[in-house]
């Protein structure tokens, strides 16, 4: 049974081989994702080409998304051992770049403005908030606590102060660099970390310009949540980043976010990503928790679009086995009555024509002998839209835009096929047949929905749906 919701795969030192990128293309993965806080350029560059290889090879179609650092602060360069804490230490944060001496602990930190953000008695979180620190003291250049929750403090591991408002711009430096360098490798999206507001999305997309990448807005912050409506217009597509965001608000408000962030991305044809810790003990072990298990199913009964593994695939143990257990996961939960959207989750208070036609797909997908809709787009909008309907069957995508291809890969449901542009509808009906049957896709008698641009060599977009019956 083919999986209708995507994966998403952190690729590191676990999963950067040719032969693991396949083993994880064969058992799931749709997305690759290339993590920039981490790594140089020639590593990033030859998993590029190594992904691009083996999708080529496989015959399959893989997106390739570069998520920016953002803005983040994190621990400097400590001892490769680390700084163990215990409950009760006195340590000191400090910028990389001050010239203090500390007779206690020396957290070094990478953002110079640090000792402005913090306020006594703020929290003080590290590594996703397994360690705490209480701020009892605060100079011009540091910050001295207490330790609150102990653990191992290791390099470039990241800080959060929950409610503080980070000045720095989201877009860095580093990112700026970064960018150009991803367009140039022929990204097919960019995620875009600490996202404040759509002004953010706005100035990433007049740094990408003319490029056909796609951004993806990560909501981290409790900025990002209230701002999600003016956010969610200007980008293609959201990633529920749920580590910082449940430390940036209560942990027991993240699912109710989570559930309404997915849905508000569905209503209007975006693709939506959920993500952190969603097989997270299968970084030292052979399966997940029940729990886990159950975190990845809830997401596919909630309708996100993908579901994505970090370290479980970049440098956990078991990175092909990850892949493979969530696949298991979204196929069982797809072939359950759960998974079926309710006819009036999909409300429109002022429908267009590409909703009227997504409408009119689906409600002809329902009908007997019904294997496919199938929709000419250049872009793949119109099958995005209607894709939210979470059809029982699948929705192709024809087109002569190889990008498309790629990026259709992190959408519910869709599959893409390479079709050179097409003169007039019956050529373009005669070779999408010729083409489904060679996928196996459909024989004669079957009945595929059409979903086209009339006339084909003329129309920015798609105006009419029809029934056909293969000959």
């Amino acid at each position: 049974m083919k999986k209708h919701t995507k994966i998403v795969c952190t690729i590191g030192p676990a999963s950067e081989t040719k032969t693991v990128l396949s083993q994880m293309i064969k058992a799931g993965m749709n997305v690759a994702r290339l993590n920039f806080s981490h790594g140089s350029y020639a590593n990033h560059r030859l998993l590029i080409r190594n992904i691009r290889a083996v999708a080529k090879k496989l015959g399959r179609n893989v997106a390739i998304m570069q998520d920016l650092q953002g803005p983040r602060i994190r621990i400097g360069q400590v001892p490769k051992e680390g700084i163990k804490l215990t409950v009760g230490d006195r340590v000191v944060f400090q910028s990389e770049k001050s010239s203090g001496c500390f007779a206690e602990k020396n957290i070094p930190v990478d953002y110079k403005q640090f000792s402005k953000l913090v306020k006594l008695k703020d929290s003080i979180l590290i590594n996703d908030g397994l360690i705490e620190v209480a701020a009892d003291r605060i100079s011009k250049e540091e910050v001295y606590g207490t330790v609150k929750k102990p653990g191992i403090i290791f390099s470039h591991k990241g800080i959060n102060l929950p409610g503080s408002a980070v000045t720095a711009e989201v877009i860095t430096k580093k990112d700026k660099q970064d960018l150009q360098f991803g367009l140039k490798c022929g990204v097919d999206f960019v995620a875009l970390s600490f996202v404040r507001s759509a002004a953010d999305i706005i100035a990433l997309r007049k740094l990408i310009g003319v490029c056909d990448v796609q951004i993806i807005a990560k909501i981290e912050r409790q900025e990002a949540v209230k701002n999600f409506s003016s956010i969610l217009t200007v980008t293609d597509g959201v990633m529920v980043a749920r580590g910082d965001l449940g430390i940036e608000m209560k942990p027991s408000d993240v699912p109710l976010v989570q559930k309404d962030l997915i849905f508000r991305c569905l209503q209007v044809g975006k693709p939506v990503i959920v993500a952190t810790q969603m097989l997270e003990s299968m970084i030292i072990n052979p399966r997940p928790t029940r729990a886990e298990v159950s975190d990845v199913a809830n997401a596919v009964i909630d309708h996100t679009d993908a579901v994505m593994l970090s370290g479980e695939s970049a440098f956990g143990k078991y990175p092909v086995e990850s892949v493979a257990m969530m696949s298991q996961i979204i196929c069982d939960t797809e072939a359950s009555r759960y998974d079926d959207v309710p006819a009036r989750y999909i409300a429109i208070k002022n429908p267009k024509i590409e909703d009227a036609i997504s409408f009119a797909a689906y409600d002809l997908s329902k009908q007997a002998g019904v294997k496919a809709v199938v929709v000419n787009s250049y872009y793949g909008h119109a099958a995005r839209i209607i894709a939210r309907h979470r059809l029982e069957i699948p929705i192709f995508v024809l087109t002569n835009n190889i990008p498309t291809q790629n990026k259709m890969a992190l959408s519910w449901g869709i599959e893409s096929l390479f079709l050179p542009k097409c003169r007039s509808f019956d050529e373009f009906l005669n070779k999408a047949v010729i083409l489904l049957k060679k996928q196996k896709v459909v024989k004669k008698g079957d009945k595929i929905v059409l979903v086209i641009g009339h006339p084909v060599d003329q129309s920015s977009g798609a105006n009419l749906v029809k029934v056909h019956v293969v000959a």
